[in-house]
């Protein structure tokens, strides 16, 4: 039976894909740096910008430059949050309510760091859901690498075959896979049902009403 469930927040919660194309691209643009494909940064949406970035055309930084830029970015982001450009997905406040209804312990697991998860969900008025939020800034590594997870089921003695991942993009998928948790796949996100299918999830989703489902077995 599931008890602990990590949920990713971009394009698996939320949708913040205006956003985050509209701050990235401004921050590249101000850094004199060519503006990044639309599909390519909503690509790259479920790992950090740390990671991100330099795949995305700011390799050649030095780390001081690529620090401005993250930091740009950030402001960008923060400047454009709203209600209109931070919505919840059709159902998923519903699925959380009752999720916490019937005893699941929620966790965020997300590419953001811990504070502007939790401003989003503030803004969102889900926070209260969740048990912690596990920002880039607390994990010993990001997704797709499983170590993050797997470090954070030993801290809270939560056996892997009692957790489930979800996700909207195979990074969410390959982590939970390696983390030997039940691996659930959203279709409503980043990522199309090919690369999705790819990842090997063990269970994949089309709405809220199935994800409930899948989550409450």
């Amino acid at each position: 039976m599931v008890q602990a469930i990590f949920f990713d927040f971009d394009g698996t919660l939320a949708d913040t894909a205006k956003l985050a194309v509209v701050a990235t691209q401004r921050a590249f643009v101000a850094a004199g740096l060519p503006e990044p494909q639309t599909a390519d940064v909503l690509h790259y949406q479920g790992v950090p910008i740390e990671t991100s970035f330099p795949l995305l055309g700011a390799a050649d930084l030095t780390p001081a430059q690529l620090d401005a830029l993250f930091a740009a970015f950030r402001e960008e982001y923060r400047l454009g949050e709203s209600p209109a450009t931070i919505e919840l997905f059709p159902g998923i406040a519903q699925v959380l309510h009752n999720l916490q209804l019937a005893g699941k312990d929620l966790f965020l697991l997300t590419s953001k760091k811990t504070v502007v998860a939790q401003r989003n969900l503030a803004l969102l008025e889900v926070a209260d859901y969740f048990t912690e939020i596990y920002g880039s800034d607390k994990v010993v590594a990001y997704k797709p690498n499983p170590a993050g997870l797997i470090d954070i089921l030993g801290k809270r003695h939560i056996q892997p075959d009692q957790a489930a991942m979800v996700g909207d993009a195979t990074f969410d998928i390959e982590a939970g896979n390696g983390a030997g948790v039940l691996s659930v796949a959203v279709t409503w996100g980043s990522h199309d049902l090919a690369k999705l299918t790819s990842a090997q999830p063990d269970v994949i989703v089309d709405d809220a009403a199935a994800l409930e489902a899948a989550l409450m077995k």
